[in-house]
C-alpha cells in the first residue's frame, strides 16, 4: 500500500540473510517505503525490535506512524483556503497518515489552472471520504511495528544511533532526486519539521558504504557493481531484459543470482526480407503481449527502456511483417493517446522504413482499434523523441500533419542534448493511402 518497493526477489534475499542476525536489535537505514522493514517483521516469530530512518515528508510520517509518534503536519496557511475540506481528515495521526499518502496521487493537481485539473480535484473531492476510509482501514490493519523512527540523513543515523555491532540492512536511493521529486507536493502544501541533510555526492556515497562495510553483520543493495567489494557480492537481481540489475552485498550468507524470463511468442506471419519490395496493400494487426516483446526485443534499440502498452500492433504490407507500433492511454488531454514504440524491421532495403511505421500508427485504423481499446474518441497522438539534433530524422520531416510540438534542452534522458515531443492527428488516412504517399515521398531511397 506504500508507494515504491524492491523487487521480491531482492526482498527474498533480505528474508533469507536475517535469519543469520544475532538476536538483538535490527537497524534500516533509507527506509523509503518500508519494505525491508515489513519483510524482517514477515519472518515467523520475529521479536527483535525494528528501527527505521528517513528524510523525506512521505516516508517520514509513515516511520513516526509506525513507531507509535504523533505526526507533526499541517496544511500550510496559504493553502488553507483551498484545502479546507482536508482539514476534517487531519484529526488524528492515522487519518494524517491517510490524508498524506493520498495526498500523493492529488496533490500534484490542487492550485492548477485547467479543466483537467479542476476535474480531477473535484472528482478527488467527491469521492476522498471513501477513499480515506479505506486507506484508513489498511493502516489499521497492518501489523508491523517499529521500535523507533529516526528522521535524519543516515550518515548521522548510522555514525550516532545505531550500535556498532548491530545488524544493518540498507537500500540507498543513490540517484539524485530519486525521493523528493516523488513526495515534493507534500513539502508544498505541508509544514513539518524537515530535517538539514547535505546532498548525497560522491564522497556522501562512500561515506555510507564505509559506515555498513565497518560492522559484524550487514546488507547493502547497490545500483553500481563495486569491483572492491566483490567477495562480499551475496546477489543480482535483474527483473526485467532491459531494467538495471541491483547488486546485493553482504558480510556473509548465501549467493544467489536472479535473471529475467521474458514471455514472448511467434508472430504467425513471415517478416519482409533484405530483397523483398513492398507491395500495394498495409495492414495493421494487434499483437499480444508475447507477440510485441518478441519483436520489440529483436527490433527496438537496446537504449529504450521497455514498457507496457496499452495497444501493440504489427504493421504488414501484403502479408509480410515490416514493423510495429504501441501505444499507452492519454495522459493529459483525453483525446490524445501517447505513441511509446515505433519501429521497423531493420534488415529491409529502405532506409526511412521507420517513417512508414509512424504513419502506419496514424491511419483510421489504428485509431479504431485504439477506440474499441479505450472504449472513447482518439483524435490526436504525440511522442517524444531523444537526440542531439534539433530535429528528429525520423518525425521531423516528410510526413503530413506531423508538428514539433516542444523542443526541451538539456534531454531529461540525460544523454541527448535533445527533448523533442511531436504529434499530430489520427485517422487522416487509411493504410494503403499511408502507403501510397509513403512511396511516393520516401520509397525510392534504399540502400545499394
Amino acid at each position: 500500500m506504500f508507494h515504491g518497493s524492491i523487487p521480491a526477489d531482492l526482498r527474498a534475499i533480505i528474508y533469507e540473510h536475517a535469519a543469520a542476525w544475532p538476536a538483538m536489535d535490527l537497524f534500516v537505514g533509507c527506509s523509503g517505503n518500508y519494505t525491508i522493514e515489513r519483510v524482517l517483521h514477515a519472518r515467523p516469530g520475529e521479536q527483535r525490535p525494528i528501527h527505521g530512518n528517513d528524510v523525506q515528508a512521505y516516508s517520514s510520517a509513515i516511520g513516526w506512524w509506525l513507531a507509535g509518534q504523533p505526526l507533526p503536519y499541517a496544511l500550510k496557511d496559504e493553502h488553507r483556503e483551498e484545502l479546507a475540506w482536508l482539514e476534517p481528515y487531519l484529526t488524528t495521526s492515522t487519518d494524517t497518515l491517510a490524508s498524506l499518502m493520498l495526498g500523493t496521487r492529488f496533490l500534484q493537481f490542487v492550485g492548477r489552472t485547467g479543466l483537467y485539473y479542476e476535474r480531477m480535484v473535484a472528482a478527488t473531492i467527491g469521492q476522498f471520504p471513501t477513499m480515506h476510509a479505506k486507506t484508513t482501514a489498511k493502516l489499521n490493519a497492518l501489523t508491523v511495528r517499529l521500535a523507533s523512527y529516526y528522521c535524519g540523513d543516515v550518515r548521522a543515523y548510522l555514525r550516532d544511533v545505531v550500535p556498532a555491532d548491530a545488524p544493518v540492512a540498507m537500500f540507498p536511493p543513490f540517484y539524485a532526486g530519486d525521493y523528493e521529486s516523488q513526495f515534493a507536493a507534500i513539502d508544498e502544501f505541508f509544514d513539518w519539521p524537515a530535517p538539514s541533510y547535505d546532498t548525497l555526492d560522491e564522497d556522501g556515497k562512500e561515506e555510507i558504504i564505509g559506515a555498513v562495510l565497518d560492522r559484524p553483520h550487514w546488507i547493502l543493495g547497490l545500483h553500481i557493481e563495486r569491483p572492491e567489494l566483490r567477495a562480499q557480492l551475496r546477489g543480482v537481481v535483474q527483473t526485467s531484459n532491459r531494467g538495471l540489475p541491483i547488486y546485493v552485498y553482504a558480510s556473509s550468507g548465501p549467493r544467489r543470482v536472479v535473471r529475467p524470463v521474458q514471455q514472448t511468442a511467434p508472430i504467425p506471419m513471415p517478416k519482409i526480407s533484405p530483397t523483398d519490395e513492398l507491395g500495394d496493400r498495409m495492414s495493421v494487426h494487434p499483437l499480444t503481449g508475447g507477440q510485441f516483446a518478441q519483436v520489440r526485443s529483436q527490433f527496438m534499440s537496446k537504449t529504450i527502456l521497455p514498457g507496457s502498452p496499452l495497444l501493440a500492433c504489427g504493421v504488414a504490407v501484403d502479408g509480410r511483417l515490416v514493423g510495429a507500433f504501441a501505444f499507452l492511454p492519454p495522459k493529459f488531454d483525453p483525446a490524445c493517446a501517447y505513441l511509446m514504440s515505433d519501429f521497423p524491421v531493420s534488415w529491409s532495403r529502405y532506409r526511412r522504413l521507420s517513417k512508414l511505421i509512424v504513419m502506419a500508427a496514424m491511419t483510421r485504423e489504428s485509431q479504431l482499434l485504439l477506440q474499441r481499446s479505450l472504449s472513447k474518441r482518439i483524435t490526436a497522438w504525440s511522442t517524444t523523441a531523444f537526440t542531439n539534433h534539433p530535429n528528429s530524422a525520423k518525425y521531423g520531416r516528410g510526413i503530413p500533419g506531423v508538428k514539433l510540438q516542444k523542443r526541451s534542452e538539456p534531454a531529461a534522458d540525460g544523454v541527448h542534448r535533445y527533448q523533442l515531443q511531436y504529434g499530430g492527428p489520427i485517422g487522416g488516412w487509411s493504410c494503403d493511402e499511408a502507403l501510397t504517399e509513403w512511396k511516393r515521398k520516401h520509397g525510392k531511397d534504399q540502400k545499394s
